[in-house]
């Protein structure tokens, strides 16, 4: 185990933080400027005004336009926002340095890639962690417990969608860095769908993919619908640029019970048992009216706390803290290198198949 600076209890953990964009400063700084055990220390951006205008807004002392000048700060951890392609390379340099490190979904390009990221991390004895956020949902953290709990029964589905809305910078952008990926779009989009699969049904394998162009001319593709296998069950996975809204949505079928769930709303419809007969039609009807009057409160309560907890009852949050905790006290990151390796094969092999049809039509 790389040792931490001396005095690390006391002190706070320096991390530096590689990107400017989106995801930094409307999710990763806001988290980190919350928890009072690390102090940002660093940004770094290949843009360097870029990494300056976010050192003076997130008041961070040090800014560069390079990674490699950023690690002579003596850092602990090394976050890391930055385009896919670019995150094998830059993880592998700061963890030679010593650095543990978090990766914003997915891991990287490749199976390959992972394996030689996790290569260095066990060479150096370094924490290497891929943000899945989502796991740490309050709903999908309510879903899974259900079902562990077996109040669902033995899964016979899960189906999980992910959608943006046509005005989505990432869609009006043509030469977003996204669109270059295998697949477009969705190899940064469906990473999300492919590990909720992975949680609820384990090794999971495409068995179908369907790509369809239906507004974005110069995509590849803006519609996608894959069928999924899994040891005992089936499932599917839906990324659409294309619906009037955004968010992520959850469907859970079990032998005693259905779970719709909304990711966003943090909501959840429970579906027990109904048969054919008027009488349980209209049983099921009033208990669905019933959760569906009680989610205005819901509702209500998680507007509330969004609005006042902030980042602080985000995913985000929640997912950095178990992070930090790795490092802290040596255990396992919460996200492991099967689960990154996996949720990386899956995307690849999705997305190469959006490519080939794209190419065959």
């Amino acid at each position: 185990m790389v040792k931490l600076r001396t005095g690390f209890e006391m002190a706070k953990l320096k991390v530096g933080v590689v990107g400017g964009g989106h995801i930094v400063t409307y999710r990763h700084l806001p988290v980190f400027q919350k928890i009072k055990r690390i102090k940002v220390a660093a940004i770094c951006d290949k843009n360097e005004s870029t990494a300056k205008n976010v050192a003076r807004r997130f008041g961070i002392d040090h800014y560069y336009n390079d990674l490699s000048a950023m690690l002579k700060d003596e850092l602990d951890v090394v976050d890391i926002c930055t385009p896919i392609q670019t995150h094998a390379q830059l993880a592998m340099e700061a963890m030679e340095s010593g650095c543990h490190v978090l990766v914003e979904k997915p891991l990287a390009m490749s199976v390959e890639d992972v394996d030689r990221m996790y290569e260095v991390a066990d060479k150096k004895h370094v924490k290497l962690c891929a943000v899945h956020q989502n796991i740490f949902n309050p709903i999908v953290r309510k879903a899974k417990r259900l079902v562990d709990e077996g109040a669902v029964g033995d899964l016979i589905s899960v189906d999980v969608g992910t959608f943006v809305t046509r005005d989505y910078q990432l869609c009006l952008d043509k030469n977003h860095w996204c669109h270059k990926l295998p697949g477009g779009i969705f190899f940064e989009t469906i990473p999300h769908p492919v590990y909720l699969l992975q949680l609820f049904l384990g090794k999971i394998e495409p068995t179908c993919v369907i790509a369809e162009k239906l507004h974005f001319s110069w995509m590849n593709a803006d519609e996608i619908k894959v069928l999924i296998k899994a040891k005992k069950s089936v499932g599917s996975l839906m990324a659409s640029c294309n619906p009037p809204y955004h968010g992520d949505t959850l469907s859970i079928v079990g032998t005693k019970l259905g779970l719709q769930v909304d990711l966003w709303a943090r909501s959840m419809v429970k579906y027990g048992r109904r048969t054919e007969s008027p009488y349980s039609i209209g049983k099921s009807n009033l208990g669905i009216a019933r959760q569906s009057f009680g989610l205005i409160g819901t509702t209500v309560k998680n507007a509330l706390t969004m609005a006042t907890g902030g980042v602080k009852v985000s995913a985000h949050y929640w997912f950095i803290q178990e992070f930090l905790n790795s490092v802290v006290n040596d255990t396992e990151p919460p996200i492991s290198r099967n689960e990154a390796r996996e949720t990386v094969r899956v995307v690849a092999e999705i997305c190469n198949a959006v490519d080939k049809i794209s190419k065959s039509a």
